[in-house]
């Protein structure tokens, strides 16, 4: 079977945006959503509200997605089957474990709306409340062209909360956690921090990164392209989460008692990552996978700046992103009572934070990149 997916159903009660194109179920499904692709609308859904049809406006893309009360479907499996079943698509499940519950994805092929079509299946339990099933697809002679678009799309499901910190379900099956463990040494300000990453986190990473920015490419000329560069930045944050999150641990009982605040120990992490070796990445997508930065790899400003993110983030701060492609140039932002050029965005205010310059600190920035109207924000959850 092909190990890519996409999605066709979902099912929302109503709907509700965090970000611009994140589908939210209703309070009764908890943080149940869908951060898919932009330029999604609605077709058509059922009286009940749990069952909608999708329709991509920049892609040939459609999906269904539907909610089924708990009780209906014993697993994942026999909701994802009998939903290809009952649409008469040909198509292999196979399960998979997915944040501690039983899920299960597929191909298909088969005939839907007059044409023949080829897409990507999920289902996947939604803790104490049902299960929800997700079908997207294609007309089949344009699939292999639009599998990465599919299968973003089916790994941006969260069924709860946790699902925001951690790899989709497509990532997730395609790189299962292992049990093989890599060891790192981290020299940050003088002080060595030993930890561990998975033996197949680099690999993991660099398939959602490549895979993401093809996505990102199919908005270069249109309206959306500022969404999906948020969005973007978002998919990879959501999977190097979880990936660095021992990591992070590790850093800061080393670093914690060295530092007087937060802002001091976020100081340490900026002169660190302003040391690195700055490299171009020879993949396609120009982005160093955080995996790869902390295991020797080369990085530039937006790798930079999205490690200092989760670090930061995992470690309890308030961080976000900056990218400007007028400046074509990456930063990190936190909150902090210190002094410093910040720009205020959702009514906080955050200090820049240089990753490219040594010696900068936090609040100190090129005067010719602080046009705050020329900086985009990337929020994360």
């Amino acid at each position: 079977m092909t190990r890519l997916f996409s999605i066709f159903f979902v099912a929302i009660l109503c709907i509700s945006s965090v970000y611009a194109d994140r589908m939210g179920f209703g309070s009764q499904y908890g943080s149940l959503s869908i951060d898919y692709p932009e330029g999604f609308k609605l077709v058509d859904q059922n009286a009940e509200g749990t069952s909608f049809h999708i329709q991509s406006s920049g892609t040939p893309v459609q999906a269904i997605v539907r909610i089924y009360d708990k009780g209906r479907y014993k697993t994942a499996h026999d909701a994802l089957s009998m939903s290809l079943k009952a649409m008469k698509l040909t198509g292999d499940c196979e399960d998979v474990k997915w944040r501690n519950q039983n899920a299960c994805i597929a191909t298909f092929t088969g005939k839907l709306l007059g044409s023949s079509v080829a897409g990507f299946g999920v289902a996947a339990s939604i803790p104490d409340n049902g299960t929800i099933v997700i079908l997207d697809w294609c007309e089949q002679n344009q699939a292999q062209v639009y599998t990465p678009f599919m299968t973003s799309l089916l790994d941006s499901l969260n069924i709860d909360e946790g699902s925001y910190w951690e790899a989709g379900i497509i990532t997730q099956y395609l790189y299962p956690k292992t049990e093989e463990l890599l060891p790192i040494s981290l020299d940050i300000n003088g002080t060595k921090v030993n930890s561990l990453l998975r033996a197949n986190d680099t690999e993991a990473a660099d398939y959602l990164i490549e895979r993401e920015y093809s996505v990102l490419c199919m908005y270069a000329n249109t309206t959306m392209w500022k969404e999906a560069w948020q969005r973007y930045y978002r998919m990879i944050f959501r999977d190097s989460y979880n990936r660095l999150q021992r990591v992070s641990f590790d850093i800061y009982n080393e670093l914690a008692p060295q530092s007087k605040d937060d802002t001091d120990l976020a100081q340490k992490l900026l002169n660190w990552t302003q040391g690195f070796s700055y490299e171009r990445e020879k993949n396609i997508s120009d982005f160093a996978s955080l995996p790869a930065i902390l295991t020797g790899s080369g990085s530039d400003c937006d790798s930079r700046s999205m490690l200092l993110a989760v670090l930061l983030t995992s470690m309890g701060q308030d961080a976000i992103m900056l990218v400007s492609n007028v400046y074509s140039h990456a930063m990190v932002a936190i909150t902090s009572d210190h002094q410093g050029h910040s720009f205020k965005y959702n009514n906080k205010e955050y200090l820049m934070g240089e990753t490219t310059v040594p010696g900068l600190t936090w609040g100190k920035i090129s005067s010719n990149q602080n046009d705050q109207k020329k900086w985009i924000e990337v929020m994360f959850p």
